[in-house]
């Protein structure tokens, strides 16, 4: 008979079964080993890549029998019927238990894969953002180390806290459990911001133009990114842009001017008003200013220098001393 239609019918020959407390018994049980298989831990029983009919006893013995080492996390190897059928028949005889027949059936070879999960980078970072936003809305996650594990579990939990929080930086603790204990512990590193709220542009903003109310909002945005920036609208809504804006860009208190009514070394019109008496005359602006400014007018008949409160585009009225 060939090698290989022997072990097609292989059968494990032994005489009586001898099971610690258990009566003897005559066991016929049938192995029947599957074409590939996945598992987790660092053992493969015989129950992992192989399907075992018997008694109770029979297969609660088989399926329990190590038969190799599993291979590492993500990576496959395979495992010859020969080596499985000798793997049980050695624990059977180092275990002093003796059996009648065992017929192992199936491929000649099975194909033994470790169960994977890859925890990447970008999943980290998902994880660190939400736990910031949750835990610490007033930061910004800047960068957190692109780590990739590969982990022998198919089911497993995460767990993740704050072991230390700074202006710039922070250390978090990154924890993987398995049925309640932990099997991976690492610290993350990891830059962070404070945040503060600025007015930034909602809509493309152009130079020269009048921001509007509707042009600008406060939002929050990273201390980096604020510099310069300013929280109150009052001085922004109302002003003239000093350069464009694109929408979320922040609004600069050198990007803007207020919108002068009057502006400098331009004509207005002077109203001077006593009484029922109401006169108008030209004037020189010797300063800007916006509506309720009191600035310097020049009379360019007389040369005098006139004091005016603004009052429109270019209208001032005459305030006496």
């Amino acid at each position: 008979m060939r090698c290989s239609e022997l072990l097609q019918t292989l059968r494990v020959k032994l005489i009586v079964l001898l099971l610690l407390l258990l009566p003897v018994t005559s066991l016929g049980a049938e192995v029947t080993l599957k074409g590939s298989s996945r598992v987790s831990g660092g053992k493969v029983v015989l129950g992992d890549i192989a399907d075992v009919e018997g008694t109770a006893v029979e297969r609660e013995v088989l399926k329990g029998i190590p038969v190799t080492t599993s291979p590492p996390p993500c990576r496959e190897k395979t495992i010859s019927k020969e080596a499985v059928a000798k793997a049980i028949a050695n624990y059977l005889r180092d275990n002093g238990i003796s059996v009648r027949e065992i017929a192992v059936k199936g491929p000649e070879r099975v194909r033994v894969i470790s169960t994977c999960s890859t925890v990447d980078g970008e999943h980290l970072k998902e994880l660190v953002v939400k736990f910031f936003e949750r835990n610490y809305p007033q930061y910004e996650v800047i960068s957190v180390p692109r780590i990739s594990l590969k982990l022998p579990y198919r089911d497993f939990k995460e767990h993740l806290y704050l072991d230390y929080l700074g202006n710039r930086s922070a250390r978090l603790v990154y924890e993987i459990s398995v049925a309640g204990r932990t099997v991976k512990k690492l610290w993350l590193p990891v830059r962070v911001e404070r945040k503060v709220k600025v007015v930034v542009a909602v809509k493309p903003i152009p130079k020269g133009s009048v921001i509007s109310v509707g042009d600008v909002a406060l939002k929050e945005v990273r201390e980096s990114r604020a510099r310069g920036g300013t929280d109150n609208l009052s001085n922004v809504v109302g002003a003239t842009a000093k350069k464009s804006y694109l929408p979320g860009e922040v609004i600069t208190e050198n990007g803007i001017e207020p919108n002068f009514a009057v502006k400098r070394n331009q004509p207005v019109r002077v109203v001077y008003k006593s009484g029922a008496i109401r006169v108008e005359l030209l004037g020189i602006a010797l300063q800007d200013g916006v509506v309720g400014n009191i600035i310097k007018v020049k009379n360019p008949s007389t040369g005098k220098v006139l004091l005016c409160r603004v009052t429109g585009n270019g209208l001032v009225e005459f305030v006496s001393r």
